[in-house]
């Protein structure tokens, strides 16, 4: 298709105006590859060409900020569909959060991912943006930490607020860098924004005020297409959805609030969504993962059907899991393309 109806099919998705279809992307792990900026920027280009994907959410390896600190990471089991592990935490006791200092966008791991997001920009042009993807301060405070930064909250919040000060910082270079550098916007992904790690109350404290500075610096550098990710379960939606985003990801069909509990405003305490986010997933991705077809094309089914295919940009509530099947996205690709049969009349 032209470059620039699959633009501007994916702003009017943004703007929850009617679509053809719903734009579609996908994401997962690209072990070893990833630690190379140049390879790692090809690769990406290539798997959003394979599946003619409409955005880019960036693949990075999910502990570059924490290598800016100096963190060993083990990645040995993401290639058996496992996850990486930070092996000497960087903060153990509540006052090594005072002593973080900020590293430059010139130290090695931020430089390295920097180079793989403008190479990346390059390659694929501006018809198909990339989301640069981005960890909240208190994601990041929780892998420098061995998820300390939880307890630290409690038993020593001043030391906590001193080191999302200087993880804030770097962060916010970070961001303002890659738009810089081309980035549409930035995927913001939440880790601790879960009842599970704290509740609101505190979230409020240590993890909202961090969080918005970060997307007030993507947008003041520039940024047209940001979102969150709300990793994990009992996530704190009520606060999440009013954050100043274009599209909500969380994981849709695994833990509540159903899309249609937030678009009715059951989800927001009866309140409706002002204004209405757009949706970016609707796919869960163990089902990806199992290669289980009808179970995805329930989750289209209802995606579709609770958006009435507007707002929504369809994708995985999480990276899948490597190895991806590249037959089961293929098919997913060609579901979401068949969604402009159910589009009617209403088109860009």
């Amino acid at each position: 298709m032209d470059s620039n109806d699959r633009l501007a099919r994916l702003k009017a998705a943004l703007r929850c105006a009617p679509v053809d279809r719903p734009p579609y992307g996908f994401w997962t792990h690209l072990p070893g590859i990833d630690l190379d900026p140049l390879r790692l920027a090809e690769e990406t280009a290539a798997f959003a060409d394979r599946f003619d994907m409409d955005f880019i959410k960036s693949m990075p390896n999910g502990f570059y900020m924490a290598q800016a600190w100096g963190c060993p990471v083990d990645f040995s089991e993401i290639p058996k569909g496992g996850v990486g592990k930070v092996v000497v935490d960087r903060v153990q006791a509540a006052a090594d959060w005072t002593t973080l200092g900020t590293p430059s966008l010139a130290q090695a791991d931020l430089a390295r991912e920097l180079d793989h997001l403008e190479a990346l920009v390059k390659r694929v042009g501006p018809s198909r943006p990339v989301l640069a993807t981005v960890f909240s301060p208190l994601t990041s405070a929780s892998k420098l930490s061995g998820t300390r930064s939880v307890g630290h909250a409690s038993s020593d919040g001043a030391a906590l607020h001193a080191g999302l000060e200087a993880i804030t910082e770097v962060t916010c270079a970070f961001a303002r860098a890659a738009i810089e550098r081309g980035c549409a916007g930035v995927f913001l992904a939440l880790q601790d924004a879960t009842s599970d790690a704290m509740d609101a109350a505190s979230y409020r404290v240590f993890g909202e005020p961090y969080d918005l500075r970060v997307l007030a610096a993507a947008r003041a550098a520039g940024s047209w297409f940001d979102a969150i990710h709300a990793h994990g379960e009992n996530i704190l939606f009520e606060l999440l959805a009013g954050y100043p985003v274009d599209a909500l990801n969380w994981h849709i069909g695994e833990t509540p609030p159903a899309v249609s509990a937030y678009l009715d405003g059951q989800a927001l305490g009866g309140r409706a969504p002002s204004p209405r986010r757009a949706i970016l997933g609707g796919l869960q991705r163990t089902h990806i993962t199992k290669m289980d077809r009808p179970k995805i094309q329930a989750d289209l089914d209802r995606a579709f059907a609770e958006t009435g295919g507007r707002g929504l940009l369809v994708a995985p509530a999480c990276v899948i899991r490597h190895p991806v099947d590249d037959a089961t996205l293929h098919w997913i690709a060609a579901q979401v393309r068949g969604m402009e049969r159910k589009s009617g009349s209403d088109t860009i």
